[in-house]
């Protein structure tokens, strides 16, 4: 087996796996996702393959050659992504937030971006950051730390086995595949899909599988029974195909053998259309246009989830089928430009003059410097010298909460505060604690509110009422939340009866407690990091159901405890006239974000918001006077919850003509 053996079906394989990737991060193929996992079994049989080769010509593998050869292939195109995503970001384009790229800039750089996404997929607000749109180089991570380690991995169990070098080098490799398959799935069910999906270790036994075909390859005698590798060739792209149909989800069976179903049907086409070149899988794959998308398959995969992530509907004005041609030419053209101008040049390039191998290093050092320079930290949005004054529901009908007897509320002896909720109410309480303070008459005394609360994910609610109540002694509780919003949905009387069983523990007789405000949760928007337009839709439309049963269950439940339990309405500011505002309006013109990126937590000016709206519908129920001013202007705005993650409220302007988005439905 020559090292410079070309088969034309195997660019073929490359054009189809690209291809799937693309319909499927476009939204149209559910199982599209499978098609890294061609690219996975393609690269272990091809790399081991060029191992194979270069031993049987001359007896030795030299690494150093080897591993350079990867550079030039790999680098170059690499390097120009980087490059024009950090002067993206530099001027200041649209989808891109610079604090957010410099960590997956520099992980793909060193390619270790699997690892970066799974330490970042452990973190709560992961799933809330903006579209990364290095976010794919995970896959090119796991390559290259494959094509590291894999020609050491190789050689030593070729050393190992001296003169049974090639049974030992099999075994070693199946070996390591079964372990690593294994590991997939264990990972899966006790880490979760994040880590098994992202992980070398528990995705290289493809990889390895490759390999195995290669050495099987290597070391076969003449095709002697054609129509059975074309049998097995067809049997194959039928299993994969059904795959690419049906794999949505990912679904939980991929876990429990269906990738390895997958990865060996893959094998098998890429074996037999190898074998059997002048079979009908061989030749369909050789057909020009399959075989000209695999030739720019890598500057197509590196340049298409950029070009997805922003050029988006948003950003560009444009929709439907004109936004799906613009985005397929602007990625098509990209990579056949990097291809043209970058990959190839560089790749046949004559390496041995000295002043072309300081390219590398400089372009290396020129590429950090711009991404470091673009990626510095926004300036933070923060709260406007406005006078933030929501135009809210009146609630003077409800009756002003009758105090203990003999209890003067002054500015030395305030209403004590508790803030109970999750994450939504943890970043909006910085601006409620002021808005409340600001009147002299309330002192927040305890805030519980954390990411992911509810009575459903805290199990010991009933306990830890009466703990918190006898270690800060609060007299109001003001909360909300939206964790419940699924039980809630699934069964609404008995979330009514345990939500009533939690106001009627907080409200126990003697306990201190004289009033709790149950607020509506504030309107959520389009989930940013989902860029189909059909699907954020959908998934906006199910979590805005969800939120208005919450909604209506915690009207409900103040009911049972009048004048002792209020529920005040928020989505006059949230939502006005039913459209979800990320940015407010500012008087002169201009705007001010008041919600992360994410579009649900707060930023400072949202926390305002919602703290001047509580303070304005509590005043006449519990007499409280005028807020002082300049409270929204304290140091409050700089707590670290509105930066969490880094780069959450940058001081950024909405598209031009933004009015809003519509909520699907009524507003929650």
């Amino acid at each position: 087996m020559s090292e410079h053996r070309y088969w034309p079906s195997l660019d073929g394989v490359r054009g189809v796996a690209i291809a799937a990737v693309i319909a499927f991060h476009l939204g149209y193929l559910g199982g599209g996702w499978f098609g890294v996992d061609i690219f996975f079994v393609l690269s272990g049989f091809l790399i081991t393959s060029l191992l194979l080769s270069e031993r049987a010509a001359s007896g030795r593998v030299r690494l150093g050659a080897f591993w350079a050869r990867r550079a030039r292939r790999l680098l170059p195109a690499l390097l120009l992504l980087l490059l024009v995503l950090g002067v993206y970001a530099l001027a200041g384009g649209p989808g891109v937030v610079p604090s957010q790229l410099r960590s997956p800039a520099l992980a793909t750089l060193l390619y270790f971006a699997n690892w970066q996404q799974i330490v970042a997929g452990h973190s709560y607000f992961a799933q809330y950051q903006a579209v990364n749109p290095l976010m794919h180089t995970w896959s090119l991570a796991i390559e290259e730390q494959y094509y590291l380690v894999w020609p050491l991995a190789f050689l030593g169990l070729l050393a190992l086995g001296r003169r049974r070098s090639l049974r030992v080098l099999v075994v070693g490799t199946a070996t390591l595949a079964a372990g690593s398959a294994l590991w997939m799935g264990v990972a899966a069910h006790v880490f979760g899909p994040n880590r098994a999906y992202l992980g070398t270790d528990t995705r290289v036994w493809e990889l390895l599988l490759g390999g195995l075909g290669a050495m099987a390859l290597a070391h076969a005698g003449p095709v002697r029974r054609r129509a059975s590798w074309s049998a097995a060739s067809v049997l194959a792209v039928g299993g994969v195909a059904l795959a690419l149909v049906v794999g949505t989800g990912p679904p939980t069976w991929m876990w429990d053998g269906g990738l390895v179903a997958v990865a060996a049907a893959t094998l098998v086409v890429v074996v037999g259309s190898v074998r059997h070149p002048e079979g009908p899988v061989a030749r369909v794959l050789a057909i020009g246009p399959l075989r000209w998308l695999g030739r720019i398959s890598y500057s197509l995969y590196l340049w298409h989830w950029p070009v997805i992530v922003l050029m988006t509907a948003q950003n560009t004005g444009v929709s439907g089928a004109p936004l799906l041609i613009c985005r397929l030419a602007a990625m098509l053209s990209a990579a056949c430009l990097s291809y043209v101008l970058v990959e190839r040049p560089l790749r046949r390039a004559d390496w041995q003059l000295w002043w072309r191998r300081a390219l590398a290093p400089a372009a290396v050092v020129v590429v950090v410097g711009v991404v470091l320079a673009a990626t510095v930290p926004p300036v933070e949005a923060a709260t406007a010298r406005v006078r933030v004054t929501p135009a809210t529901r009146a609630v003077s009908s409800a009756p002003p909460i009758t105090l203990p007897p003999g209890r003067v509320v002054t500015p030395a002896d305030p209403l004590r505060a508790w803030i109970l909720g999750d994450s939504v109410m943890d970043d909006s309480a910085p601006g409620v604690t002021a808005a409340l303070q600001a009147t002299g008459d309330v002192q927040v005394v305890a805030n519980s509110a954390f990411g992911g609360w509810g009575l459903s994910t805290d199990k010991t609610w009933a306990t830890d009422f009466p703990r918190i109540i006898d270690q800060y002694h609060p007299e109001i509780v003001i909360g909300t939340w939206s964790w419940d919003a699924t039980l809630a949905q699934q069964d609404p009387q008995a979330y009514l009866v345990e939500l009533v069983d939690a106001l009627r523990t907080i409200l126990t007789p003697g306990d201190g407690v004289d009033l709790v405000v149950l607020l509506q949760f504030p309107q959520t928007g389009p989930v940013p990091y989902v860029l189909d337009p059909v699907t954020q839709a959908s998934l906006w439309a199910t979590q805005n159901r969800r939120q208005i049963i919450w909604n209506d269950l915690a009207s409900a439940a103040v009911a049972f405890f009048p004048g002792r339990a209020l529920y005040l309405q928020t989505q006059q500011v949230f939502a006005p006239h039913d459209r979800f505002f990320a940015w407010a309006s500012v008087p002169g013109g201009g705007w001010i974000r008041a919600r992360k990126i994410d579009n649900t937590h707060m930023c400072p000016y949202g926390a305002a918001q919602l703290g001047s709206l509580v303070v304005n519908d509590l005043t006449p129920v519990l007499g409280l006077p005028a807020m002082a001013p300049g409270w929204e202007l304290g140091s409050w705005v700089h707590d670290a919850n509105f930066n969490d993650p880094v780069g959450a409220c940058p001081a950024d302007q909405p598209p031009p003509g933004y009015a809003g988005i519509s909520v699907p439905g009524p507003a929650s």
